[in-house]
C-alpha cells in the first residue's frame, strides 16, 4: 500500500494539532504489520557482515598504506643514521 501525498499527510497533521476536523480525504496509512516487521537476529548479521565487507577492503587498504609508508620512513632515517654513524 502506498502513502499518502505529502501535502494530505502535512494537512492531516496540522488539521489535529488545531483540534480542527480532519480534511475531506484523510490520508490512508498503511496498517503495521503484526509479524515480520521487526529486524530479525539474521537480518541484522547479513547487514552487518556485508557492510563490513564491504568497507573492510578499504580499511585494510588505507591501513597498509600508512603501516608501509610509517615503516618505510622508520627504516631509511635509520639507514641514514647508520650510514653517518660509519662515516665519522
Amino acid at each position: 500500500m502506498a502513502l499518502p501525498p505529502l501535502a494530505d499527510a502535512f494537512a492531516a497533521l496540522l488539521a489535529a494539532e488545531q483540534k480542527a476536523p480532519p480534511p475531506a480525504a484523510a490520508p490512508a496509512w498503511p496498517a503495521a504489520r503484526a509479524e515480520g516487521s521487526m529486524a530479525t537476529d539474521d537480518l541484522v548479521e547479513q547487514v552487518v557482515r556485508r557492510v563490513l565487507d564491504r568497507l573492510s577492503d578499504r580499511v585494510v587498504r588505507e591501513t597498509v598504506a600508512e603501516l608501509v609508508s610509517s615503516i618505510a620512513e622508520r627504516l631509511v632515517r635509520e639507514e641514514i643514521e647508520r650510514i653517518k654513524a660509519s662515516v665519522k
